[in-house]
């Protein structure tokens, strides 16, 4: 006889399989209804602190609020949500408007910052008070000093927009409160994408053609203005759904708790819940950032004119050490003994066996890219099981690129691997990804097309 107040594993599991049906009906209950739900070709308006600015293929924020929703309403117990691949905190967001406890993780020093800042606090008044105070001071600015020193600072940036640039960073670095100042850097992120030599077309750092270039003009200071006063509005909007929703105190504070980590999932993630997490939702690189969405390119130059110890404690300027260095530190970065690593992978993983043979003729280098991958995430899901609670729901995007002109199913690959540690599959969904959608804007766009949402269960 089980101990009163205690639940037999028998139970818990019996009771885990009528959860998994409820589950699988309710996201086929959506798609029923329209067959086209899951593209959200008009639903995916990014409001509040959801477009607060761009940064490399965002998930999109109604999907999330979708399956969040269902994972909540069928599991009552969820109060705790893991994201290890947290981006730009898309799902954050989405859990702070539902009252969730929230913890994320990043190997990018910028999706971090984006993350903080999205968490508040939410001094509105204050923060546009202060954000008039930064722009007279790097309007006042006279001074000609470079606040920024790095290998192709000439090439990224004219003269006239580096001298802006760095008074802007001076007026910044006056603001006596951290998380003020976070704001600011977001701003000047944005601003630096939207001043700088590469193309904003792609995610990679492309210069601008010739003609472009000489015929360019602009204001950088009237560009920062313009892109803070965007998110500060985005932020009281975003505090005032949260404040009708009891979701924020009267000072402007989270009434729930966050928790955002700078580290590789691969090889740290501390386990903030003792009890583990009730849920988790998230979504992985597709493959290596260098050959599919270059995060960590995208981040450098921003990254160059931000304070990092703003960001993060930890934060280091070796990640700068190069345009691929973020990148490189994310998975399947490293390709040091990828083959010879993914030996006892193949053994679990048929499908990246089958993969990995279909590459055989290709440049080992690709091979090796695929293995290093696969490689680094099996060692994420060892850290990532390990800090769920018992039965807890892991709701997975991902999408398959191609390798040397041959698919790499990453959906099966990532099925077989959290299989062969016992978990078990509830359903899939699968969504076509808009055309417009700015994640399809790299070489990635024309060998991906559609997305699967893996729905498991840690057993």
């Amino acid at each position: 006889m089980e101990p009163a107040g205690r639940i037999s594993p028998v139970s818990a599991r019996e009771d885990a399989v009528v959860k998994d049906r409820k589950i699988a009906a309710e996201l086929k209950a959506l798609s029923r209804a329209d067959s086209d739900y899951w593209t959200f070709r008009r639903g995916a308006v990014r409001r509040g602190a959801q477009g607060l600015t761009q940064y490399p293929a965002m998930m999109v924020p109604p999907m999330q609020a979708a399956l969040l929703g269902v994972a909540a309403k069928v599991d009552r117990e969820v109060r705790s949500v893991l994201d290890p691949f947290c981006g730009a905190g898309t799902t954050l967001v989405e859990c702070m408007r539902r009252g969730l406890n929230y913890s994320g993780q990043d190997v990018n020093p910028l999706a971090i910052l984006l993350c903080r800042v999205k968490a508040g606090p939410f001094h509105v008044q204050r923060l546009e008070t202060s954000a008039a105070l930064v722009v007279e001071r790097a309007v006042g600015d006279h001074g000609l000093k470079l606040e920024a020193d790095f290998p192709g600072l000439g090439k990224w940036f004219t003269r006239s927009a580096a001298i802006q640039l760095s008074r802007i960073r001076r007026a910044i670095r006056r603001e006596p409160h951290e998380w003020c100042r976070r704001v600011f850097w977001t701003a000047l992120a944005e601003t630096v994408r939207l001043s700088s030599n590469s193309r904003t077309s792609t995610f990679k750092l492309h210069v601008r053609n010739a003609v472009d270039l000489r015929t360019r003009t602009i204001d950088v200071i009237r560009i920062f203005t313009e892109v803070l006063s965007e998110i500060a509005i985005r932020l009281r909007d975003e505090a005032s759904a949260l404040q009708q929703a009891g979701h924020l105190s009267s000072n402007g504070y989270y009434r729930g708790e966050v928790h955002v980590n700078l580290a590789d999932t691969a090889s740290n993630l501390p386990n903030i819940w003792p009890s583990g997490y009730d849920l988790l939702v998230t979504s992985p690189p597709y493959g290596d950032n260098t050959s599919t969405v270059p995060y960590g390119q995208y981040s450098y130059l921003p990254l160059q004119w931000i304070d990092l110890g703003d960001i993060d404690t930890t934060a280091s300027s070796d990640c700068l050490a190069s345009t691929y260095e973020i990148d490189h530190r994310s998975l399947g970065g490293s390709r040091k003994h990828a083959l010879r690593d993914a030996g006892e992978v193949l053994a679990r993983v048929p499908s990246l066996a089958l993969t990995l043979s279909r590459l055989a003729d290709v440049p080992v280098d690709r091979r090796s890219r695929v293995a290093a991958f696969c490689r680094d995430l099996d060692r994420c899901l060892d850290l990532v099981l390990k800090v769920l609670r018992p039965h807890a729901y892991m709701i997975w995007t991902v999408g398959n690129r191609r390798v040397g002109g041959r698919p790499v199913p990453t959906d099966a690959i990532l099925s077989e691997l959290l299989e062969s540690r016992g978990a078990r599959c509830v359903t899939r969904i699968e969504r076509r990804i808009p055309t417009k959608r700015m994640a399809t804007r790299n070489n990635v766009a024309s060998t991906m097309r559609g997305e699967s949402v893996l729905v498991f269960r840690k057993e």
